[in-house]
């Protein structure tokens, strides 16, 4: 049995599609398809059915599933051990972050990093999803959450406020007697086309019009003029092209994490990166909190 096949085997069982699971091992749908396929004939077993919900996993696939699970985590928990035991500062370096944290507060860092240590790579994967840094999935990741998990090392880097942005080039309209209520907020979705919290409150006024999904896609529309949108203080505050809206305020929403696996304390250049980017994130904590000079001219 093929260590490869089964990689793919579980991607495809835990993903449910082959178009998913080639999406997470990031490789051409064909490939995974091939590879199931090869999978089943070497072992002259029907692993999964297929339907238009998905690959349903047979019988026989959950035994499988279960062992290969375990064997995945032995081997996880080897490598980690070995790359723990790392001295060197060359090689990769695997991180993962949500996009939006790209522009303007990790990326200058990053690249600083990379300009101090030239032996070491940095694979970045530009995700919001929680990678498993247990199955080395990434070495790395910022994230926004409440609390990491209690099998991870977590450094707080900062609580991470919001505030309501709108259009530099609108400025001048401000002026004008009860122009800003007759604004709109941009939504996201169906269930959350109002924006809720305290921020949202303040502008009890503003109706709701647009969806968009995506934070930096929302930034956009907001500076095009389509609206109010709620969004991360570093983001907004250093978008030339965007001003915060009266009364200016910041909310406290998220709690910004780094975060990396116990086994790899001792390595070095784990390590390095850590305390390198922690001093960045201390610099960088006034623009995540929010603090600014009022209020913005023109």
């Amino acid at each position: 049995m093929n260590w490869d096949d089964l990689k793919y085997f579980l991607a495809v069982c835990r993903m449910g599609s082959i178009r998913a699971a080639a999406a997470e091992l990031n490789v051409n749908h064909a490939t995974v398809s091939r590879r199931i396929n090869n999978f089943e004939n070497s072992l002259g077993q029907r692993l999964f059915e297929r339907s238009a919900k998905g690959y349903i996993r047979t019988k026989i696939a959950d035994e499988i599933y279960q062992e290969s699970s375990h064997l995945e985590e032995r081997l996880s928990t080897v490598a980690r051990q070995i790359a723990g035991k790392d001295t060197s500062l060359c090689g990769e370096i695997r991180i993962t972050l949500p996009e939006l944290f790209a522009r303007g507060l990790l990326m200058p860092a990053i690249a600083e990093f990379c300009k101090q240590y030239p032996l070491i790579q940095i694979e970045i994967i530009d995700s919001a999803r929680l990678l498993n840094l247990a199955n080395r999935e990434a070495d790395v990741a910022f994230r926004v959450c409440d609390q990491p998990p209690e099998y991870l090392i977590g450094k707080k880097l900062a609580v991470m406020h919001r505030s309501c942005y709108m259009a530099r080039k609108l400025l001048p309209e401000l002026a004008q007697e009860g122009w800003l209520e007759q604004q709109n907020w941009i939504g996201w979705n169906d269930k959350m086309r109002r924006p809720v919290g305290q921020i949202a409150r303040e502008y009890p006024r503003f109706d709701s019009k647009h969806k968009i999904t995506s934070a930096i896609v929302q930034a956009e529309a907001c500076k095009n003029g389509m609206g109010i949108a709620i969004l991360p203080c570093f983001y907004g505050d250093l978008d030339p092209e965007l001003v915060r809206v009266p009364p200016y305020h910041s909310e406290a929403k998220y709690n910004f994490w780094l975060v990396y696996h116990p086994d790899l304390r001792k390595n070095a250049k784990i390590q390095t990166f850590v305390s390198f980017m922690l001093e960045h994130m201390r610099i960088q904590q006034p623009l995540i909190e929010g603090e600014k000079p009022l209020p913005v001219t023109s």
